[in-house]
């Protein structure tokens, strides 16, 4: 056997990645080996694939997923390192997101009432108001709340972000509003809009994503001070009081996010819930 020949059994011990994971990333076309034979089947891999499948593992242990990884090692392959730089950063938000995670966690168990502290919040400044129109970029998608918002939030991101618009100055005027056409009070199933304030003569290069003006409205508004996660308890609060002060709700709410959740701790982010009333 020629010694740039290496069986799958050989090249796994080698580059620590369990054969499994190597029939994984030959079916995704991100380390395919080397040579097949046609009649056993039996896969050889080369000297010089070792560099790749230990990167690969290196990346992954950093939590990345295979996609990322195939686009990581192919802007390296390409030089891209901008590509590399932002893929590099968007996993470094995502660190400190779970490690701040990790940290509420560790801090509610350790309360004297860990299901208190679980559910703590604060809701104030209860006031109806007039809500102007406003200007944005903004998509829409459906699926569970909180897993589409994001990803709708960084699409428009990179959509200000583009050579056209920062060529033309557009810039971000106010702070991520989402919007709710339908779901249950848990966030599953919901039709939801995000959009981005924004100033200046917008291009738009994504087909999902359109400038437009969310229109005014008068509105019951609510600061909501906690985690995300607990804003289903304080809608089901708002609902209550709609109820309790025979207000009727004239259009889908509003969520608007006053602060970063990468910037502050999960209890100090800060939610404008607004529904919109009739007169």
């Amino acid at each position: 056997m020629p010694v740039d020949q290496i069986p799958i059994g050989t090249f796994s011990h080698l580059t620590r990645l369990s054969k499994k994971a190597l029939h994984c990333y030959d079916q995704k076309g991100l380390l395919v080996p080397a040579t097949k034979d046609l009649c056993s089947g039996y896969r050889y891999y080369a000297i010089a694939q070792i560099d790749r499948a230990v990167r690969i593992r290196a990346l992954t242990g950093l939590g990345f997923s295979l996609d990322e990884v195939a686009v990581v090692l192919d802007a390296r392959d390409r030089g891209e390192r901008e590509v590399i730089a932002g893929l590099m950063q968007a996993r470094r938000r995502a660190v400190r997101e779970e490690i701040g995670r990790l940290r509420r966690v560790e801090r509610v168990l350790s309360s004297a009432d860990p299901l208190k502290e679980l559910f703590k919040m604060s809701l104030t400044e209860w006031t109806i108001k007039e809500i102007a129109p406003l200007r944005v970029i903004s998509t829409r998608e459906k699926g569970a709340y909180g897993e589409v918002t994001g990803q709708m939030i960084e699409r428009l991101c990179q959509e200000v972000a583009s050579p056209e618009n920062t060529n033309a100055r557009v810039k971000v005027s106010g702070t991520v509003v989402s919007i709710c056409y339908a779901g249950d009070n848990e966030g599953n199933d919901c039709d939801v809009e995000t959009a981005l304030p924004i100033t200046g003569a917008v291009t738009v290069r994504d087909p999902t994503i359109e400038v437009r003006v969310l229109p005014g409205c008068r509105a019951l508004s609510v600061l909501h001070r906690g985690p995300y996660e607990n804003l289903p308890l304080a809608h089901r609060e708002v609902r209550e009081y709609l109820d309790a002060h025979d207000l009727s709700q004239n259009g889908p709410e509003r969520e608007v996010y006053l602060n970063d959740p990468a910037e502050v701790a999960a209890e100090d982010l800060v939610t404008e819930i607004q529904y919109p009333v009739r007169d």
